[in-house]
């Protein structure tokens, strides 16, 4: 472990951004900007109108469908039945948006499916004559492609496409050949791997889904006839190797065959190989070339694939390089990265590269590889003489360090670097605060969902597990999708995540369901409420909301089934991985979980104006009131714990007449504590917004600011560069924790991230709304001691949002931007008179009539504002209360 390193990092990666057009805002067509292969297109734009505005859909110079929009509005359903496939489309909102999107195949997928090899990578080929017209290529797998036109990649996917429930469905991509045809033949080339269908998948061994991958793909060209196809994978096609003949993505079983193992990928490249950006040349091997194999087509949908693809977001250069045994070196990234290595190599002879890849290193300097489980994270390559770029196609890795071993001399920084994978999304918020830790923490939080981002939501990126843990995202989904733009790519997965939801309505843990990781774990099932949920108040995406309903009612109805008198039955994984010695009942955690999705699927069913929502509401009474009676005392709880008393605060099941001293029980029990947090994946997420929201902010700060273990801050000072999956991954006592469970990169404690936003900067939605697309806003702002200034902004479905403060000697300085056709209530922790405290430089109090202004119990004050910016400055004897705790709750 590299404690107290000092070093530097820069945090995540800026995503892939498609820019703008000059002159023009950008909108986003099904939450993506300028998608091509869209099913259903809707319009959305980062503003609400504040008045009547036309919206226009266009191919070409022909107008395809006019409609006049009424103030208010953020976004709009193309009507089904205008659109022809394949067609580029623009769309303006006169004033206000432009935007792009080219519809997809609207038909079922006919082209044939031909084998890969349940092991390598091979090379699917084919040719076709150009003819007039544009033309696309459709391609998907069963594994892992890569396309090639003529020996050059087409588009910058990497590892298509994706991981999904192959049971139910894949998914497809359109990629543009029209520009990059030559006259006469064209040669059409897929690079087919085993990927997450034939390879190993969490430690459950290879050919999970199926025995060996397989590819379609199609040539479709669009002239003033309509769209015919020209080219099909079939049996013309031929299939050789392709120089890769280990290629395995997700590291499960070590499975030794001859002499190298199968883990990881091998490349070989007996003569030089350097790649460009875009050109790939065949491996100059000797290969034989034999007709490729056609198998039955799986019964399974295939459709557009909704979210933003897989992507190189950035390198990292190596930062040193160290030989801890002769012939082993050793490079050091200087962060915790996902992605693979990629080698620049000068042979003067035949080599063989082997890189294995790891989190940490051991007391003698070499790699650290016990966490990773039965992942072996190694990859082989065997090079002729000659200059080569190498570097694998279809596998990645979770690491900071990189052990190389048969490397042709001395190896320098300048001789590798680190290649970043993840599914690219937009970046929509930043967190700027005073305090370089702090600034730490977020950099480490946006690098740990980028890193966990490929094609689903993992939970880790580096042992043989890398599931799409339900709880993981959960607790962490509103953090990201201030930090991220997440709609397209969370709304892909739940529909995963239905299509592992049991007939019973059961829900998995993991999506694409693993059976043997388990089904109905309160807090983790109920991601199937919790994610649309956060959806629809974040994009008011009400499709996924919709298409989720009848999913939600099965489980909520599954629930209640198995419930005695209210009370769900304690089962699964509880408040995972809390520290201390006293374990909340996970029975409260069951019924509380159930009480909170009962809530949730009454306020669906009213937004989607579904019947259902007394149902579900006078549920949600019978269950609480349950709670109350079989785990409180009054306001206190039987079995006291911060995450007991967390659910029950942040989920109302505390009477209201209970409810300030339920708060002060919580608030007694972390001073015993120390005002250390007891909390684990289940109370992370609620015990400093709980503490906040109910007065006992200095609390939480105290909590924020600990140094000690269990803390954030803890992590900070041990060096790490992303979240650790539990408190203790590295103990400054017993060092390394059970290698049998210690991921170094794991997002779920980052849900301190909207804490931050919302409770310390003071950007959030209102709690109490139940509306979509971001449109209620409360503005918050909480000072915290060891800062002197924090600002969030965020760019919402609804505009940009900001919300701020600086502190000075003087007093306190509040900033908020607030977009049009949004509602905004500030609180600002102000106490005593007011007649000094100034609003855009005018006086407060002179402005009773546009900014009426409610005293609060605690002696601040609350008001609502209209769309603009607004600077509010409070003297020092308006805020002397909160200097003061500056100075009495620092280190």
């Amino acid at each position: 472990m590299n404690h107290n390193s000092g070093v530097q990092v820069s945090g995540a990666q800026t995503p892939y951004i498609h820019p703008a057009p000059p002159g023009s805002r950008a909108g986003l067509t099904c939450g993506l900007v300028d998608p091509v292969g869209v099913e259903e297109p809707r319009l959305s734009w980062d503003t609400r109108l504040p008045e009547a505005a036309a919206v226009t859909v266009s191919a070409g110079e022909r107008e395809v469908w006019r409609s006049v929009l009424p103030a208010g509005s953020y976004l709009v359903d193309v009507p089904d039945g205008l659109l022809e496939p394949l067609m580029p489309y623009t769309w303006e909102v006169e004033g206000h948006a432009t935007g792009a999107f080219t519809t997809g195949l609207r038909g079922e997928w006919t082209a044939p499916w031909l084998a890969g090899d349940p092991r390598a990578a091979v090379s699917l080929r084919g040719s076709f004559t150009r003819r007039s017209g544009r033309a696309w290529l459709a391609a998907t797998a069963l594994g892992l492609y890569r396309a090639l036109l003529n020996g050059v990649r087409l588009g910058d996917e990497e590892l298509a496409p994706g991981w999904t429930d192959y049971g139910h469905r894949t998914r497809y991509r359109l990629l543009e050949l029209t520009e990059l045809l030559v006259p006469g033949e064209n040669e059409l080339e897929l690079w087919l791997a085993p990927g997450w269908y034939a390879g190993h998948v969490a430690g459950g061994g290879p050919r999970r889904y199926g025995d060996r991958p397989a590819a379609s793909a199609q040539v479709l060209v669009r002239d003033s006839g309509g769209v015919r196809r020209v080219a099909a994978t079939d049996t013309t096609w031929t299939v050789r190797d392709l120089g890769r003949p280990r290629a395995d993505l997700v590291m499960g079983e070590t499975v030794v065959v001859g002499e190298t193992l199968v883990m990881g990928e091998t490349v070989q490249a007996p003569s030089p190989q350097v790649s460009t950006a875009r050109e790939i040349p065949a491996p100059e091997i000797p290969a034989l070339e034999i007709p490729a194999l056609e198998i039955p087509a799986p019964e399974i949908l295939v459709e557009a694939d909704p979210a933003p693809p897989v992507r190189v977001i950035g390198t990292v250069p190596a930062v040193s390089v160290t030989e801890p045994l002769p012939g082993v070196q050793v490079a050091d990234f200087g962060r915790n990265v996902v992605g693979r290595v990629r080698l620049r190599v000068n042979a003067p002879g035949p080599v063989r590269i082997v890189v294995r890849h790891g989190e940490e290193l051991t007391a003698t300097g070499r790699l650290y590889t016990d966490n990773l489980r039965t992942a072996d994270q190694r990859d082989e390559f065997i090079l002729g003489p000659g200059s080569h770029v190498a570097e694998p196609a279809f596998t990645l890795h979770g690491f900071r360090y990189a052990e190389v071993t048969g490397w042709p001399g001395t190896l320098t920084p300048d001789d590798l670097e680190a290649v970043l994978l993840s599914s690219a999304l937009t970046v929509t918020g930043s967190l700027t605060v005073s305090d370089p830790a702090v600034r730490q923490l977020v950099a480490n939080i946006g690098a740990s969902a980028d890193g966990n981002l490929v094609s689903v939501p993992t939970d880790c990126p580096q042992r043989d597990e890398r599931a799409g843990w339900t709880a993981d995202i959960s607790v962490f989904g509103s953090t990201l999708s201030f930090l991220r733009h997440t709609q397209a790519f969370l709304s892909g997965w739940v529909t995963t995540l239905i299509d592992g939801q049991r007939a019973d309505g059961a829900v998995p843990h993991v999506a694409p369901v693993l059976p043997e990781y388990g089904y109905d774990s309160p807090v983790w099932s109920d991601a199937l409420v919790e994610v649309p949920w956060l959806l629809w108040r974040r994009y008011g995406d009400d499709r996924t909301l919709r298409r989720a309903y009848d999913p939600m009612r099965r489980w909520a109805d599954y629930c209640l089934a198995q419930a005695e008198g209210g009370i769900r039955p304690g089962r699964a994984l509880g408040d995972w991985l809390a520290p201390g010695t006293v374990e909340t009942p996970k029975s409260l955690i069951a019924t509380a979980a159930l009480a909170r999705s009962l809530r949730l699927v009454a306020h669906v069913a009213d937004v989607l104006g579904e019947p259902h929502a007394p149902e579900y509401g006078e549920a949600f009474t019978r269950v609480s009131g349950a709670f109350q009676q079989a785990f409180l005392n009054g306001p206190r709880l039987h079995t006291e714990t911060q995450t007991g008393y967390a659910v029950a605060l942040a989920w109302d099941l505390v009477p209201p007449e209970d409810r300030a001293a339920s708060a002060q029980a919580l608030a007694d029990l972390v001073r015993a504590d120390g005002h250390r947090l007891m909390t684990g994946f289940v109370g992370t997420p609620l015990l400093l917004p709980v503490l906040s929201e109910t007065g006992h902010h200095d609390l939480a700060c105290r909590i924020f600011n600990q140094e000690g273990y269990p803390s954030w801050r803890y992590q900070l000072r041990a060096g790490a560069t992303t979240m650790w999956e539990r408190w203790d991954a590295w103990h400054h006592r017993h060092g390394l924790q059970t290698p049998a469970m210690n991921s170094f990169n794991h997002y779920a404690y980052g849900c301190v991230g909207d804490w931050l936003f919302r409770h310390v900067a003071g950007l959030g939605d209102d709690p109490r709304g139940t509306g979509g697309g971001f449109g209620e806003l409360l503005l918050r702002p909480g000072p915290v001691p060891l800062l002197r200034q924090a600002h969030a902004r965020y760019e919402s479905a609804s505009g940009t949002v900001e919300s701020g403060w600086r502190a000075g000697p003087d007093g306190v300085q509040f900033t908020f931007a607030v977009p049009e056709g949004v509602t905004a209530r500030a609180v600002l922790p102000v106490r005593g008179a007011w007649d000094g405290m100034t609003v855009n430089g005018t006086f407060l109090m002179g402005l009773n009539e546009q900014l009426p202004t409610t005293r609060l119990a605690d002696g601040g004050c609350a008001l609502n504002l209209p769309p603009g910016r607004w600077s509010f400055t409070a003297p020092a004897a308006a805020t002397a209360h909160l200097l003061q705790e500056w100075d009495d709750l620092g280190r």
